[in-house]
């Protein structure tokens, strides 16, 4: 069987991100517009890091959603979407630069909720056969 042709690998691959860039930004709106029932009707801040914060067609399109949505879209520097160490220090300094510092006496979790104030979910954080 004969490979593709350069251009055909090309068009392929670009068709792929456009999908996956359209996927993105559907389920981002529809979050966007589930937080603004929810909790907050004023501009939100889209917050995007890791990976997929490293892709400029995937920046584009959030950016072009967030403007839209009169939503803020706040970015790592590309040298910093690379992995999620990355990702972690970032938004450990962009905490300590407005002073949200917690004392090392926090207790360690490794799952911890992203809203603490919502019942957990079904066997949310546990594996085996009892969860």
């Amino acid at each position: 069987q004969r490979m593709p042709d350069r251009q055909t690998c090309a068009d392929l691959a670009a068709a792929f991100q456009a999908a996956v860039v359209d996927c993105l930004v559907d389920r981002t709106a529809i979050a966007l517009g589930q937080y603004r029932e929810r909790w907050a009707p004023a501009a939100p801040h889209l917050v995007v890091a890791g990976g997929v914060a490293a892709n400029r067609a995937i920046r584009d399109a959030l950016e072009q959603l967030a403007e839209r949505e009169g939503a803020q879209l706040v970015v790592p520097p590309p040298r910093w979407c690379t992995d999620n160490a990355a990702m972690v220090a970032w938004a450990g300094v962009e905490r300590a630069r407005r002073g949200l510092v917690d004392p090392l006496a926090a207790p360690v979790r490794a799952r911890w909720p992203l809203d603490e104030t919502r019942a957990g979910t079904i066997g949310g954080g546990r594996k085996g056969p009892k969860a």
